[in-house]
């Protein structure tokens, strides 16, 4: 019996972790919500770079919007915090990617957050730029 419980808890536990909403980087996202070309490393010019952020769910995101907010990690590991991008939803969406640009290297952590100064966490990524 205890087998029995202790079987169905992971299986809930990993059903849930593998159902959760992703943020992928890109460099074009396609019809669909297809990322082309994902990479967590991109090289930017003198005069920055423009990066996709793809957010997908294996259920409607169910929120009007989200905020991308965005922090450049110092080799410390401390997060500075950079900017936000507000993106508008459709609830019903089960995707949504945004554009940004990054006109300085380094490496930058990407939270996604329900819009609204929510703050419970949906996903977050790394992302690394240097120079070309």
């Amino acid at each position: 019996m205890k087998f029995f419980f202790t079987a169905t808890v992971l299986l809930m536990i990993g059903g849930k972790l593998a159902g959760q909403t992703t943020l992928k980087f890109c460099v074009e996202v396609g019809k669909e919500g297809t990322c082309k070309t994902q990479t967590s490393e991109f090289a930017i010019g003198k005069d920055g770079g423009t990066i996709s952020f793809l957010l997908k769910s294996p259920s409607p995101l169910g929120f009007s919007n989200v905020d991308y907010k965005i922090y450049k990690l110092q080799d410390n590991g401390d997060e500075v915090y950079n900017s936000t991008i507000t993106q508008k939803l459709d609830s019903a969406w089960t995707y949504a990617w945004e554009e940004a640009v990054f006109y300085d290297e380094g490496t930058y952590k990407v939270k996604v957050y329900p819009g609204g100064n929510s703050e419970t966490l949906l996903c977050t990524n790394i992302l690394k730029l240097f120079r070309q």
